[in-house]
């Protein structure tokens, strides 16, 4: 599994949700606030995420995910095995 491809998946729901996103908007260091990600939406991303990937994203971790890169850099972390 590659970053490019989680990164996809964020942005593919999030133009799901607001379809005038942008590549650019949406870059690593656009907040998931920034983009329109509400904690219900947040929720049905991560779960997204951990069926598609198979990995868990516990609710302590959440504080430390504020942007579409820390997202990516964590399910990437998760899958290698080396989550922080």
């Amino acid at each position: 599994m590659h970053a490019e491809q989680v990164h996809t998946l964020v942005l593919d729901f999030v133009r799901n949700l607001h379809p005038d996103v942008s590549e650019p908007s949406a870059s690593a260091g656009a907040t998931l606030d920034e983009l329109g990600v509400d904690s219900m939406s947040l929720v049905d991303l991560l779960f997204r995420l951990e069926r598609e990937y198979d990995v868990t994203i516990p609710d302590e971790a959440l504080p430390n995910i504020a942007t579409v890169g820390d997202l990516v850099e964590y399910v990437t972390a998760r899958k290698a095995g080396t989550a922080r």
